[in-house]
């Protein structure tokens, strides 16, 4: 598969876009009402427009996004991108020369931001400032069917690449986080899911803001948790060995470079699925995740699959049942994410968003668009 230069945060430079990658950008010159659509939200949140961390009240139109009706991209808050791209697609934005989209919406619309990433077909590379690497979002489709065959996963999201420094293991979650808060689907399941999850991952930081949530603070709904004991498989290597992402791509658990506990790992637990789920238990204490630091001379593979998200339509899968997730949503993306654990910074943030979060939706559901791939030859 081919790599899109999706990113490069290195002062100084502008970001680089593939051909792939500018299927849905927007420049400042082209932001108009007719390119532009509205999210839908609930509007108890709609005031939370002027506080930093606010997810986006506008998306680029879904007829631009390359993979629609999904639109998969970089989250603003990580990469910065020209300001206004979006404020004439809203009347909140009126023009006001002392006020801008940047200064309204501290997290920041941009030409990079509102690039889509390719799903699929292609890999793309990304930089942060803990993180340098490459990505790649699977989903069910011809070019995949050979991940996924003989598989009970609806997804799969590749990571590899680099820390940028020694980080402990402790130091690193990934998660969901909001920018407010979401719709609850109920107390009583809520508090027993909590107390489901909390039991099954010691380590799990979590916090549901009540809609009514005054306070205005961005992400305090988040359901965090180490990101070593969560990923679905993890192969640590030099350089030279590392795997080539692709659409078909397996990686192999092999935390052997990690040392410790792990150094014979391969011998003395040849069978895979017991290895992923020896280290995942392992990883659910805090005192063990404090003997590991990530390794800024190898290369990690993260791989991580679920079995109940459908990531092509925003629905949980339960029990044979299906949850519109756009519901309780309420006006945000699912997030693709990782952080420190002090909030600071993020090694990657993408965004996954539903056509059927925007107006757009009214003028096209009678008439379905059904998901395209990106790059394919």
């Amino acid at each position: 598969p081919r790599e899109s230069d999706a990113c490069s945060t290195s002062a100084g430079r502008r970001p680089r876009m593939s051909a792939e990658t500018r299927g849905c950008a927007l420049t400042e010159d082209k932001a108009t009402k007719e390119n532009t659509v509205h999210v839908r939200t609930d509007p108890k949140f709609e005031d939370w427009a002027t506080v930093r961390g606010f997810c986006p009240n506008a998306l680029p139109h879904p007829s631009a996004w390359s993979s629609r009706p999904l639109l998969f991209r970089l989250s603003g808050d990580v990469h910065k991108i020209p300001k206004e791209s979006l404020r004439p697609a809203w009347r909140r934005f009126e023009e006001n020369a002392e006020s801008d989209y940047l200064k309204l919406n501290a997290t920041g619309e941009s030409e990079m931001a509102q690039a889509c990433l390719p799903v699929n077909t292609m890999s793309f590379n990304f930089d942060t400032k803990l993180f340098t690497g490459k990505g790649m979002l699977r989903l069910p489709s011809k070019e995949t069917a050979a991940y996924f065959e003989g598989k009970q996963r609806k997804s799969s999201m590749l990571i590899q690449g680099r820390f940028k420094r020694k980080i402990s293991y402790r130091d690193i979650y990934t998660g969901q986080e909001f920018c407010h808060p979401v719709k609850s689907p109920g107390y009583l399941i809520t508090k027993a899911a909590f107390a489901f999850f909390k039991a099954i991952s010691p380590s799990l930081e979590a916090n549901i803001a009540p809609e009514s949530e005054k306070k205005k603070i961005p992400n305090s709904t988040h359901f965090m948790s180490p990101l070593a004991g969560t990923a679905s498989v993890i192969q640590i290597t030099e350089e030279k060995d590392a795997p080539t992402l692709s659409s078909t791509l397996r990686i192999t658990e092999d935390l052997t470079l990690a040392g410790g506990i792990f150094k014979d790992s391969l011998k003395e637990k040849p069978d895979m699925a017991k290895r992923i789920s020896w280290r995942r238990k392992y990883f659910q204490k805090i005192k063990h995740l404090e003997q590991y630091s990530f390794d800024p001379d190898l290369v990690y593979t993260f791989d991580f699959y679920n079995d109940k998200l459908l990531m092509d339509s925003l629905e949980l899968s339960i029990l044979g049942s299906k949850y519109d997730l756009t519901k309780y949503l309420a006006g945000q993306p699912l997030r693709i994410m990782a952080k420190s654990r002090d909030g600071m910074d993020y090694l990657w943030n993408f965004e996954l968003w539903h056509e059927r979060q925007t107006e757009a939706w009214e003028e096209t559901k009678a008439d379905k668009i059904v998901l395209k791939t990106v790059g394919a030859t």
